[in-house]
């Protein structure tokens, strides 16, 4: 593991997220008191609410990580999609892994650091109960699922067109309807935790349908 994180931070693919990761964790804090500033400066009382701030917050971050984390899915599928059936499943996977701890270190601390000052010095009218928190916690690790299921699809697209603006394109608009339908959805755990079924479900597709055809092309 260790071996394969040197090896990816050497080549600059996982190097560039980790990068992009902290600058991400660093706007996300200043978007997030910049709403609660903004929101109590001019009154509005829809964003006098942490449940509509974080999911603002999230829903940013979300359209940033789907674009990232299918650009790097695309550049590595790219590296390792002519190579063999092993070498690109264990690739594939501890990318999955890696960006998605990466993504956990962007959003978690944002909102710890911005939950933690308001208990002390509140910017918003409203109460920071441990119920909310929660389901706010539950609400990021179903959109990180989201994200990597996005990245998945938009770079099998991607590579399948042999291009990395349909990769994007792909996970802008699979972006707008998934963060449509989490919206939606948020509160009901029971569809929450369907959807996340299916987007596990989805990367799992993608990987092990590109590691077949992969297998197919190497007894070619």
């Amino acid at each position: 593991m260790i071996h394969f994180m040197k090896v990816e931070l050497r080549k600059g693919h996982m190097k560039q997220y980790i990068q992009a990761s902290f600058i991400a964790s660093i706007v996300l804090l200043v978007f997030i008191y910049f709403i609660a500033f903004a929101a109590k400066i001019e009154r509005e009382p829809g964003f006098q609410q942490y449940t509509n701030i974080y999911l603002l917050t999230s829903t940013v971050w979300m359209i940033f990580f789907s674009i990232i984390t299918a650009m790097l899915y695309w550049r590595v599928g790219k590296t390792v999609y002519t190579s063999n059936s092993v070498r690109f499943l264990s690739h594939m996977i501890w990318m999955v892994c890696l960006s998605t701890f990466a993504m956990m270190c962007s959003i978690i601390p944002s909102f710890v650091v911005f939950s933690v000052t308001e208990l002390f010095f509140p910017i918003v009218h409203d109460t920071l109960t441990a119920g909310s928190l929660f389901q706010l916690m539950k609400t990021f690790f179903m959109l990180i699922v989201c994200v990597q299921a996005i990245g998945m699809m938009a770079m099998r697209i991607g590579l399948s067109k042999k291009s990395v603006l349909m990769t994007v394109l792909t996970a802008i608009v699979l972006c707008a309807v998934l963060g449509n339908v989490s919206l939606a959805i948020y509160g009901n755990d029971q569809m929450n935790l369907i959807l996340s079924g299916v987007m596990i479900a989805a990367v799992l597709i993608v990987i092990l349908e590109l590691w077949s055809r992969i297998g197919r092309l190497q007894t070619r």
